[in-house]
């Protein structure tokens, strides 16, 4: 298929990689052990600067790296509890069970998904995740031609021991150690705090004050439950429009409201688009998104270990 056929298949979907919301519910006897990075640039503290693969634009923190020594491209987020590699590439590599208990996987589409466990051998520039502990999904039309072609995701349970400075007007992402970590030249802090693994950030919309999940792996500028929404009076008296996202797995429907201003990181965005979709009832499960569309104008760096998070403008 044509890049420019893709690319009009890809502009049907608003929210495109909302399947960063995803929640995985393992069972309580699964051990899912932290991921123990090496970074070998700037005296073993960062990975180096990695840079943005795929078309400029496109509304994703997307990396090149290698599993197993194969190069794969891999998406950054920072929604997903855990990280993700896709089925069909899991078979290709012939990767053996890591434990035998089945796991039930919720995307914000709400289908589960049965997966399991394997152990992946990851390199991006100078970090390497030696043996990261993933789970095999069919990631859908996010690894298919129709998406963003990524069939590895790379999630809170990485971010949670690393810093991520995303520099998304230059394009570029580093991994940093926490200890390493200082705030660049010019950056101020926004508020937030950590909740789990997740990252909530501080967000104004029309003066109602929300904490959505910080999530690199959706493309919209906000995204919240239904039930949030409407208590945040956004769904009376403005026309509320059907919407469609990629999600984990598949396709999910949905509906879209615009709003007329959102505040984040001392800037307000006007007639903003925000997608609304059916919150699950499991424990966990976001209330809210706050992805690339509101961050992109900024260097964000995100420190999931400490619960922060700064910006720097015009980088």
């Amino acid at each position: 298929m044509g890049l420019r056929t893709r690319r009009s298949i890809l502009g049907q979907f608003g929210a495109l990689g909302i399947a960063g919301g995803a929640a995985f519910l393992l069972r309580d006897q699964i051990l899912w052990p932290d991921p123990e990075p090496r970074l070998e640039a700037n005296g073993g503290s960062s990975s180096g600067w990695l840079s943005f693969i795929g078309r400029p634009g496109a509304p994703a923190v997307m990396v090149l790296t290698e599993v197993n020594g194969r190069p794969v491209r891999a998406l950054l987020d920072s929604g997903a509890q855990y990280s993700v590699i896709d089925k069909a590439l899991a078979a290709e590599l012939g990767l053996p069970h890591a434990f035998a208990a089945p796991m039930i996987a919720y995307g914000v589409g709400g289908k589960p998904q049965l997966g399991r466990g394997v152990t992946l051998a990851v390199r991006a520039g100078a970090l390497t995740l030696p043996a990261l502990r993933a789970a095999v999904l069919d990631l859908g039309p996010i690894s298919g031609g129709l998406g963003l072609s990524v069939p590895l995701v790379l999630g809170q349970d990485v971010l949670s021991t690393l810093v991520a400075d995303i520099d998304f007007p230059r394009r570029r992402v580093r991994f940093l150690t926490p200890e390493a970590y200082e705030p660049p030249q010019g950056a101020f802090a926004v508020p937030a705090r950590r909740k789990g693994r997740a990252l909530l950030a501080r967000v104004d919309v029309e003066g109602a004050s929300l904490e959505p999940v910080l999530d690199t792996g959706a493309s919209s500028a906000l995204v919240l439950a239904h039930d949030v929404a409407e208590d945040a009076g956004l769904l009376s008296g403005r026309e509320v429009r059907p919407a469609r996202s990629l999600v984990l797995g598949g396709i999910a429907a949905g509906r879209m409201v615009t709003v007329r201003t959102l505040a984040f990181g001392g800037e307000v965005l006007r007639d903003v688009p925000v997608h609304i979709y059916k919150r699950q009832p499991m424990p966990g499960f976001p209330s809210g998104l706050l992805g690339v569309g509101a961050l992109s104008r900024f260097r964000a760096v995100l420190d999931h270990h400490g619960g922060r998070l700064h910006l720097v403008r015009g980088a």
